[in-house]
């Protein structure tokens, strides 16, 4: 069956020369290829012009889709090869790719590729890349050893042959390629045997340049009944990006007219249990030069326009930027770098589940540097917000739909069933993981996972084996670190503990971006301090913590800690700086509502009036006990903030006993006048048992006696 091969001229002139020598072998008799050629590259024209064999076609679009429907319209063939002129070629390629069209249900199919997005991709050993020979001598071996058609939802951008009816039917060609559609039509297939390489460098055509006037900065979310949390998040947005877009997967609470309010673009997007494609797709409805990924339940933190000044002088080679996550925990914060901050028009997530930036069209990680003065302040792994949304079953969820997809996602598989409660099962994926890619990347998450579900569970001397591999193949000495402590603290070895503690760099990162010098195993240190009967010396060790604003453990373990060392909670008040308050309020949704409480009052008392206390206290609201709860209802009046009462929300809550709630509802009326309170007293006392009526009115004539007087008149 002949094809026609639209070739996009691409990448330096030494790759395009490679390129051509490569293709020219592998075309049939009656194959006729068209090459197109963007502007300003001389070098590329002039290798082209002197192959009398192709047709050359001048395409100055700067849409990629454009430029491969110019080349379809210069070509007849029903199947259509779209291909990069910075690939590498091998002999027989072509053959295998076009035998898949004998199968008229198949609509596409496209070679394993290396430096490719997609399904299409696959690895290559060093030696296989050391010179054109060598590489074309491996892909023989290669043909050998790989047999078969594999049925795929979606191939890559750097190469693939195609039903031009199909194609025509689905709009035409765009720079991704419309799989999803084109999977209506038919079945895509990977070639197994077929192999070739792109050398997908900054010159690759395929990229795209970002619109002449974009802006700057564009925030993108994906949402989900966030409407808690959002209008935070997007206040502190404001400033720093020029768009923000909010994808919203769904919600039924008010997120998307909160976003709305905060001047976002609301996009009413689907969910498809799948992060990467639902951020790929909110990147898709922005403008930017460079994307800004921010989750609602993140609030960012820094110097905006130094930001915006890193942004605009990055070096051509920075691709992105790395931010830290400082995550708040039921045992502590948790730092973590990643690319949050990256260029929109070159790069894409991958991933079903704690998906990840990589190239737009080489599916490489990009080149990255950390940024200054900026970090993002997240409250999603709160106990709280995790059980509401129920975050750990959904990340299990999805990790098991993907496992089947490599290494990778069995790492993540077993991180997401040991966060659900169920080590075991994390063990047998890692387990499986190793046995089945011995050699993978990952090995080292697998390994690490293994140990500490390990030790969970008792299995130490399991333990103890995987921690012996981790040290042949982690590159961070700190990682191996991190997993020794947890079989020594299982052990009880407190001792043998410290000692590596003490040995450990002040500051470091590991294996997966995650800070983790002893300054961020000063939890572990507290820890083995308090369980050496070392009180004093675990206090020292939170005390110049809290001064620089870092809660180290949850609020009830940082306030047993001074207690044990003689001190109190209002030491904890004074110590922290203001720019920490923020940080510490989000801590008291782990704390009980009585230390929450007693914490928000000892700020009250130093930051008299502060905004901030009144967010946190309208989140407490139906928690408090009475006497407090009238009191915050009288300093929230005084701010016109009355619809915020705790007196009020105590009196509609339907977690509260009836008793508690014609209490509460009649403090409001008492002491605020409020109407508000009149029926939510009435359902009350409607629900109060008859032999509890008695003591409620004597409760009533001592607190709300006006109020007692009106209902017995009644």
């Amino acid at each position: 069956m002949p094809v026609s091969v639209i070739v996009t001229a691409s990448g330096t002139a030494d790759e395009f020369q490679k390129f051509l020598d490569g293709l020219r072998p592998t075309l049939g008799l009656r194959d006729e290829v068209v090459c197109v050629l963007p502007p300003r590259r001389p070098d590329l024209a002039a290798k082209t012009r002197a192959q009398s064999w192709l047709t050359v076609v001048d395409d100055a679009s700067p849409e990629q889709g454009a430029r491969w429907s110019a080349g379809l319209s210069a070509t007849n063939h029903p199947i259509a090869v779209l291909l990069d002129g910075d690939t590498l070629l091998t002999p027989n390629w072509l053959d295998a790719v076009a035998a898949a069209f004998d199968d008229p249900t198949v609509v596409a199919a496209g070679p394993r590729c290396f430096r490719t997005f997609g399904p299409q991709r696959v690895g290559l050993p060093p030696e296989a890349l050391a010179s054109v020979t060598k590489f074309k001598a491996y892909a023989r071996q290669w043909r050998q050893d790989n047999r078969g058609l594999t049925e795929v939802d979606r191939l890559g951008p750097v190469c693939v042959a195609v039903r031009r009816e199909a194609l025509a039917r689905v709009g035409g060609p765009t720079l991704d390629m419309p799989y999803e559609k084109l999977r209506e039509h038919g079945r895509l297939l990977l070639v197994e045997s077929a192999l070739i390489a792109h050398f997908g460098g900054r010159q690759c055509a395929l990229v795209p340049a970002p619109p002449i006037d974009a802006p700057l900065l564009s925030a993108c979310l994906i949402t989900k009944d966030e409407e808690a949390v959002i209008a935070e998040c997007l206040s502190a947005l404001r400033d720093a990006a020029d768009e923000i877009v909010v994808y919203d997967t769904g919600s039924t609470d008010r997120t998307r007219e909160i976003a709305r309010e905060h001047g976002a673009h609301v996009v009413d997007g689907y969910w498809d249990d799948h992060f990467g494609d639902a951020r790929n797709r909110s990147i898709a409805h922005s403008r930017g030069q460079w994307s800004f990924t921010v989750d609602a339940d993140e609030v960012v933190q820094g110097d905006v326009t130094a930001l915006r000044h890193q942004l605009a002088t990055a070096e051509r080679t920075v691709d992105g930027f790395l931010v830290p996550q400082v995550s708040q925990t039921a045992t502590g914060n948790v730092t973590v770098q990643s690319t949050r901050l990256f260029r929109a028009h070159e790069n894409r997530y991958r991933g079903r589940l704690h998906e990840h930036v990589v190239h737009r069209i080489t599916g490489e990680i990009p080149e990255t540097r950390p940024i200054d003065g900026l970090a993002l302040l997240h409250s999603g792994y709160l106990e709280t917000s995790f059980a509401t949304k129920d975050k750990v079953g959904r990340n299990a969820r999805l990790a098991e739909l993907a496992r089947d997809e490599g290494p990778e996602a069995l790492f993540n598989l077993a991180r997401s069933v040991s966060k659900a409660g169920d080590p075991e099962a994390a063990i047998e994926a890692c387990r499986s993981g190793l046995a089945a890619h011995p050699d993978s990347f990952i090995r080292t998450g697998l390994l690490y996972t293994l140990i500490r579900c390990c030790a969970q569970t008792g299995r130490l001397d399991e333990a103890s084996a995987a921690l012996s591999d981790l040290r042949k193949v982690a590159r961070e000495p700190v990682t191996v670190d991190e997993a020794e402590i947890v079989i020594r603290a299982t052990e009880g070895d407190h001792e043998r503990v410290l000692e590596i503690l003490r040995g450990m760099p002040e500051t470091a990162t590991n294996d997966f971006g995650m800070a983790a010098g002893r300054r961020e195993m000063a939890p572990n240190e507290v820890a083995s301090l308090r369980a050496t009967g070392r009180a004093a010396e675990a206090a020292e060790i939170l005390r110049p913590a809290l001064r620089a604003g870092r809660l180290l453990l949850p609020l009830e373990v940082m306030s047993t800690v001074l207690d044990e060392a003689g001190s109190d909670l209002t030491e904890l008040v004074r110590l922290i700086p203001e720019p920490a308050v923020r940080e510490v309020l989000y801590s008291t949704r782990t704390a009980s509502p009585e230390l929450a409480d007693a914490v928000i009052e000892a700020l009250w008392q130093r930051f008299p009036g502060d905004p901030r206390i009144f967010g946190v206290v309208v989140w407490l609201a139906d928690r408090l006990p009475l006497n407090r709860a009238i009191e915050w209802s009288r300093r929230l009046r005084e701010q016109d903030l009355a619809k915020y009462c705790p007196l009020l929300a105590t009196a509609t809550s339907t977690e509260r006993p009836a008793v508690q709630r014609a209490l509460a509802a009649a403090a409001a009326l008492e002491f605020f006048g409020d109407q508000a309170a009149l029926a939510p007293l009435a359902e009350a006392l409607d629900q109060v048992p008859d032999e509890q009526t008695s003591a409620v009115l004597e409760e009533l004539r001592a607190l709300a006696p006006g109020v007692a007087s009106a209902i017995e008149m009644v």
